[in-house]
């Protein structure tokens, strides 16, 4: 009886030492960049998550909706994993040849997005948005775009490649 307890002991202790432990590699957080172009509010630089750009209606075929999404946090929080804090811009605007210029007060739509609950409409004050479209790609240029709610906000300017779908 004591060998074979003996040897119980001993496989389930080999078996511990030789499954028990894995090594992983450390953890490498990776911050996404859509590497579409440059976005600044104020005098930070913030990464952009998303930029797209399509038709919504077969009806209006030179209307354009763009959508850009860029990281509100610090570098800080986004290497300590906080939750997202995102700045989403949409633009609708109706193109009248290679070079369209608006006021961004009649074109755009700015939220600030926190998870998990924060949705607060930034007022657009003034600024100028720029789309220059050639065959493969559309350029929006926000210059000066004054953009805020109560808590943030500050200067936009941005210029973001798309490619629309």
């Amino acid at each position: 009886m004591k060998s074979t307890t003996y040897t119980l002991i001993a496989f389930f202790t080999a078996t511990f030492f030789f499954t028990g432990c894995e090594k992983h590699e450390p953890f490498t957080n990776i911050e996404y960049n859509c590497e579409c172009g440059d976005l600044s509010l104020g005098d930070r630089a913030l990464s952009l998550r998303l930029a797209e750009g399509f038709v919504p209606s077969d009806d209006a075929p030179n209307l354009y909706r763009y959508h850009i999404v860029a990281d509100l946090r610090t570098e800080s929080q986004v290497a300590n994993h906080n939750p997202n804090h995102d700045l989403a811009l949409t633009v609708d605007v109706t193109t009248d040849g290679a070079s369209t210029t608006v006021n961004a007060v009649d074109v755009l739509v700015a939220n600030e997005i926190e998870v998990p609950g924060l949705d607060v409409n930034w007022d657009i004050l003034s600024g100028i948005i720029n789309v220059l479209i050639t065959d493969s790609s559309h350029v929006l240029t926000f210059t000066n775009v004054q953009a805020g709610s109560s808590g943030n906000g500050g200067t936009i300017d941005a210029e973001v490649t798309i490619i629309p779908q």
